[in-house]
């Protein structure tokens, strides 16, 4: 685009015409679109006309049903939503500065990653700027990289192998993920000094939700064992479900990171079974969306988990 065109852009391109982009986007109707807007409809139609004007093509097809973007149109409304976003984490971050705050970074994690790079970053970053707001989601990969588009969190500890779209992420690589199967402390199994995969076909499984990398790598391994189903199967992505759950169970068993077991073993909450296992999990890492502007406060946390990645390697 030319110099002249982006002057144009950034002389005449207004927040209000592109908050009508997205609400007409989000009603395909000028009318509704004016309506949740406040303002005539007259007004949202000469403030369309201006934007198509200054982008220099409809956005919109005109039918009897309503408007729908075309592509230019997709286009524009994906990014009238970055803009809109980016102002609102804007006006945030200077609420927080006001106030004598250091900001806010919102992380998403895996199971795996909590007792490694997460917790020590947490302890590095609440150690040198006090005031950052650290608020911390556990789930499945899946689930935080939709979170993570829909900018409800700034970044992922977890794996882009389970995303249609990985090239759309910036991935730093943490850490190779080890596996252990756990149990109660109550499970007779417990007491074993060696077990084979088979022995547990019996016993009920709590596991990670379907599609769940951990969940395939459990299928798998029963599949190896020639088990083929198991017994009321539990699905969860929460590690204080599963602990519990476990703790108080002498027929439950779980597939889990072994750097959490060891976590919880310790504090004689599970048992680690000796089963050995043929797969691996998958790698995982921080994840960002690529061309996304962070805020003061992400930035430092990155640095601290870039910091915790190096001093492991």
């Amino acid at each position: 685009m030319t110099g002249n065109k982006l002057n144009a852009l950034f002389g005449r391109l207004r927040l209000r015409q592109l908050n009508l982009l997205i609400a007409i986007g989000r009603h395909n109707s000028l009318r509704q679109a004016a309506a949740e807007l406040v303002m005539t409809q007259s007004a949202a139609s000469k403030a369309l006309g201006e934007v198509e004007s200054i982008l220099g093509d409809p956005l919109f097809e005109r039918r009897r049903d309503g408007l729908y973007p075309n592509r230019l149109g997709e286009c524009a409304i994906n990014y009238a939503h970055v803009i809109h976003r980016d102002v609102v984490a804007l006006s945030d971050e200077l609420d927080e500065i006001r106030h004598g705050r250091g900001g806010k970074v919102r992380v998403g994690v895996i199971m795996g990653g909590v007792p490694t790079v997460l917790k020590d970053a947490i302890a590095q970053v609440c150690a040198d700027n006090p005031g950052i707001v650290i608020e911390i989601h556990e789930n499945t990969s899946a689930i935080m990289l939709s979170m993570l588009n829909s900018d409800k969190l700034d970044m992922v500890i977890g794996r882009t192998s389970v995303s249609p779209d990985a090239d759309g992420y910036d991935y730093l690589h943490l850490a190779e993920e080890s596996i252990s199967v756990v149990s109660g402390s109550a499970n007779p199994l417990a007491r074993k000094k060696r077990l084979e995969l088979a022995e547990l076909a019996h016993l009920r499984w709590i596991s990670y939700p379907s599609r769940a990398p951990l969940n395939i790598l459990l299928r798998q391994e029963l599949g190896r064992a020639g088990i083929n189903s198991v017994a009321t199967p539990i699905e969860t992505a929460s590690t204080f479900i599963t602990i519990a759950l476990l703790n108080d169970s002498s027929d439950l068993v779980a597939l889990i990171p072994t750097d959490v077991a060891g976590f919880f073993a310790k504090q004689g909450l599970i048992s680690i079974l000796p089963v050995a296992l043929h797969s691996h999990a998958q790698p995982y890492g921080l994840i960002t969306r690529k061309r996304r502007n962070l805020s003061r406060a992400a930035k430092i946390f990155i640095e601290a988990i870039a910091g915790q990645r190096g001093a492991q390697a």
